[in-house]
């Protein structure tokens, strides 16, 4: 959400990587040939849509056929996600998401100022996001739940019910493709105001009272609607948190959090290796997560503010993704 596939932030990212390891492979996935209309269809657009565009983008990128690692940012993490569940060939190895929106927003996110694309999907939101128009069309409309009208949105939302198996009839394909990864890494802003809640980044999900539901209180998880209690139960699901607002981290905190442990990894005995490593935010139950989300880690480093997916590959992937204040 304003940004495109290879802006000056997402090219500071590959760079990061590349440092680390220059054969490595990084495609960027694109909804648009030119930077502009890039940028657009992360405002407007039809999700569904774009996400079958990416099916056949990736593949038929030949260094990605083996699979890869991916990192989608904000709302890039939910349409990755959605990848891998609706088609996931080339398959995913790990899927990283941060700051994404996976159990919806209660509220559009917001814009920077100077967004004039933004302001105008917000003004068009605004007028009803259920609406036959606006649900077609505003893709921040396309993950929204509002908490006081659950029936409608079942009824009415086109995209995030199906990808959170919420309908009264289960897609088992999702639950299957989805547990079939190594890992599925969920970062949350710890000050983020951008999303609401910033617990929807691992699946919370804000009641009619304003109150918070984690994902393990859920009937999502209870049920295992999409196979997260089974790779919970199997030590594939981790959360962790970045400190700052939504999208703001530094790229030394990419490379030490994201790219090392999880991007550069080919499979899972990799991970097996460095599992006596004690990693801040790796957690196996609920009660571990709400304790972490207190948390707070002293890193001393200059933030950046990034403004462009990624969805790193095996090979590296990217998406297009968010920057919202």
């Amino acid at each position: 959400m304003g940004d495109s596939a290879h802006s000056k932030g997402m090219l500071q990212l590959f760079d990061s990587i590349k440092e680390i390891a220059p054969e490595i492979f990084i495609h960027s996935i694109y909804l648009a040939e030119s930077e502009k209309d890039d940028q657009r269809a992360g405002f407007f657009g039809n999700v569904n849509n774009q996400i079958e565009i990416v099916c056949q983008q990736l593949r038929g990128i030949q260094e990605l056929k083996d699979g890869f690692n991916a990192v989608g940012f904000s709302q890039g993490g939910q349409f990755l996600r959605a990848y891998i569940q609706r088609c996931n060939d080339p398959p995913v190895h790990n899927l990283i998401t941060v700051g994404s929106q996976h159990g919806g927003v209660s509220d559009i996110p917001g814009c920077i100022q100077s967004d004039a694309s933004c302001r105008l999907m917000r003004s068009i939101a605004r007028s009803g996001v259920y609406s036959g128009y606006v649900r077609d069309h505003i893709v921040q409309a396309q993950y929204y739940k509002d908490p006081n009208n659950l029936q409608t949105y079942l009824e009415r939302s086109i995209f995030l019910p199906d990808i959170n198996n919420e309908l009264v009839l289960k897609n088992a394909a999702y639950a299957e493709r989805l547990s079939s990864i190594n890992k599925f890494v969920m970062f949350m802003f710890l000050e983020d105001i951008t999303v609401k809640p910033k617990e929807t980044s691992w699946f919370g999900f804000q009641d009619d009272n304003g109150d918070v539901i984690d994902l393990e209180d859920q009937d999502q998880y209870k049920e295992d609607w999409l196979g997260l209690r089974t790779m919970d139960e199997a030590g594939k699901l981790i959360f962790d948190i970045l400190e700052g607002e939504h999208m703001q981290f530094s790229l030394e905190d990419f490379t030490e959090k994201i790219t090392i442990p999880y991007l550069l990894e080919i499979d899972d005995d990799h991970h097996e290796n460095r599992k006596s490593k004690d990693r801040a935010g790796h957690h196996k139950h609920g009660k571990g997560r709400k304790h972490r989300c207190n948390h707070r880690h002293k890193w001393g480093r200059p933030q950046h503010q990034h403004q462009g997916l990624t969805d790193q590959s095996d090979v590296i992937i990217d998406w297009e993704m968010t920057q919202n204040q």
